[in-house]
């Protein structure tokens, strides 16, 4: 099967997109199958069993996307089917590609580009669903009526969870027999239980540094939280556009030598901090499928997620609080400082079977694929 791949960030770029296609792009080329990634920038991991095609980021938006469908348009004669990572920035040029060429898009949405469009220009903060229950998305009548027309053109369209689903099939008016869920992959890094390691008691967050990851807010309850254990420390791993304004809001706080930035991390750094952590803490306004969380139960570490996450139904025994309620998020990491509490919660999480793999994950997918050459 010849399958071009198209997504709007790839690894070493952080996000649910890049981690996905990076890995499923190997899996599929390691059974047989001929890849082609396009994606936007310029520098990546080399692959070594399939192809990568960029589109630079120096052009402008628009004319980037069009110079993208461009390059699609020149490949796409030569698969059998199109796969793609996002609505607009990579799914709007595929399913123009896919309807001149006759070849079939499948998508797989793990975000929402309009609700994190809306987060990121400064209105006030909102959950993904109250962006949606208040018609958010009115904000944005053209960029809406686009993501409802790549949304529709693609079949199926593939969800991470029932709770975007939901959402999605709802608010774009989608067949949901066109639609599926297949849930991010959490396979159970190790059985051992990983000890804090270290004089300090590091709480970690990773990811980008977006104004819907509710980072100020994590400041404010961390500020607290240090008054109670003067040996907490709170990492904060990434990148982003609000990089600057958290580190100068942390040392308008005096945060100054409690709030680390040690930049963005690949897996394998990523994996030995959160062995290292004391805790982990997730305070977005929402977390569809949080990549973040799901590695932190895979190394059965403590964490705190917000509770406007797709997750909830698959893992209802976790400590979430509200991302909008400072005293929800402060009381649940106060319980973890509480030894006995701690330990009640590590187990439970070390009791979590998971179920699936990398391997199994990439088979469900090629076989949607198939379905659609």
């Amino acid at each position: 099967m010849k399958i071009i791949m198209a997504t709007g960030i790839f690894p070493p770029q952080i996000g649910g997109p890049a981690l996905y296609c990076g890995k499923l792009a190997n899996h599929f080329s390691e059974t047989g199958s001929d890849v082609r990634v396009l994606t936007y920038g310029k520098v990546f991991l080399k692959p070594a069993r399939y192809s990568i095609s960029w589109v630079s980021r120096i052009w402008p938006y628009g004319l980037r996307q069009f110079i993208y469908f461009m390059r699609l348009l020149m490949i796409v004669r030569k698969c059998d089917v199109i796969f793609a990572f996002d609505t607009l920035g990579a799914g709007l040029p595929a399913v123009l590609a896919g309807r001149l060429s006759g070849r079939k898009v499948v998508m797989r949405i793990g975000g929402d580009f309009l609700w994190e469009k809306y987060s990121e220009s400064g209105r006030p903060p909102v959950s993904l669903r109250e962006f949606y229950a208040a018609k958010g998305y009115e904000n944005y009548p053209v960029l809406f009526r686009l993501v409802k027309f790549v949304l529709r053109s693609a079949d199926p369209v593939i969800f991470t969870t029932e709770f975007q689903r939901d959402i999605f099939v709802r608010n774009y008016g989608l067949d949901a027999g066109r639609t599926t869920v297949l849930g991010n992959i959490h396979e159970k890094e190790s059985d051992e239980v990983f000890s804090p390691s270290g004089e300090k008691k590091v709480v970690l967050w990773a990811g980008r540094f977006l104004k819907l990851k509710n980072l100020p807010f994590l400041l404010n309850v961390f500020r607290r939280l240090s008054a109670e254990d003067p040996r907490l420390v709170l990492k904060m791993a990434g990148e982003g556009p609000e990089s600057g304004n958290l580190k100068a809001e942390a040392r308008n706080m005096d945060l100054g030598g409690k709030v680390f930035f040690p930049g963005a991390l690949n897996e394998d750094s990523l994996s030995e901090e959160i062995k290292k952590s004391y805790m982990c803490v997730l305070p977005s306004l929402s977390e569809i499928s949080p990549n973040f969380a799901l590695k932190c139960l895979s190394f059965n570490k403590p964490v705190v997620i917000t509770q406007e996450t797709g997750i909830k139904r698959e893992f209802p025994g976790l400590m979430y609080a509200d991302p909008k309620n400072e005293e929800s998020f402060y009381l649940a990491m106060l319980r973890l400082l509480d030894e006995n509490s701690y330990d009640n919660y590590q187990r439970h999480i070390a009791g979590i079977r998971i179920s699936g793999d990398w391997e199994g994950l990439s088979r469900e997918y090629l076989k949607i694929l198939e379905r659609n050459i």
